[in-house]
């Protein structure tokens, strides 16, 4: 079996196809990808393996840098029934529990694109609740801190809601860059700081940056 979790569709097409780390594997291996990555790659790669008699399975992951170091990620996987069951022992290392979403790759992938897509509105709506009390005397923490003792207990709220209210997005546990293929917000010259930056939008909006 061969891991891989590469920044984007490019860098992952290069090195497992351009380069050849595919077509070193004997028939029979697995190739699990653990990257947030297209549907289309996803398809192709399954197609690409398919033809070499590989077996490719989809399982991006939830979880930051300190939630991977301590082995508790979530993984949500997709492939072959039996190829997931050859592939689960590692699971089992590496993340804390697996989600199975289908024998399609791709369905794996649409899954974590919808998540990040979730994390991406949660960041916003918390930098939008902010940048509002802020611009009316009131400290970003206090807020923060009611709303996720109260409304929004979840840790998703709790921990970027917290760096939100703190401006700590460095070092950056998941640069806007990888978590913002799409928004692209890296034009605006914050693509080395955490994607919990995207708050630095609305900040701006309202004329406090």
């Amino acid at each position: 079996m061969v891991i891989s979790m590469l920044a984007d569709d490019h860098i992952t097409h290069d090195v497992m196809v351009a380069q050849g780390a595919l077509s070193a594997l004997d028939k029979n291996a697995v190739y699990i990808n653990m990257a947030t990555v297209s549907n289309d790659l996803t398809r192709e790669m399954t197609a690409y393996c398919a033809e070499r008699g590989l077996h490719y399975i989809a399982a991006p992951v939830l979880g930051r840098v300190d939630v991977a170091a301590a082995g508790n990620l979530n993984i949500l996987a997709a492939g072959e029934p039996e190829q997931l069951a050859r592939a689960q022992p590692l699971f089992d290392v590496l993340g804390q529990k697996t989600w199975h979403f289908g024998d399609k790759p791709e369905q794996a992938s649409t899954v974590k694109l919808a998540a990040n897509f979730m994390l991406a509105t949660v960041i916003e709506s918390v930098g939008e609740s902010a940048a509002l009390v802020k611009a009316h005397g009131i400290e970003p923490k206090n807020f923060i801190d009611m709303l996720t003792s109260t409304l929004f207990s979840a840790p998703v709220y709790k921990n970027y809601g917290g760096m939100i209210a703190e401006e700590r997005y460095t070092p950056a546990g998941f640069k806007l860059t990888l978590g913002l293929k799409d928004v692209r917000l890296a034009q605006q010259g914050d693509g080395n700081l955490d994607w919990s930056a995207l708050a630095n939008v609305s900040a701006r909006r309202s004329g406090l940056k």
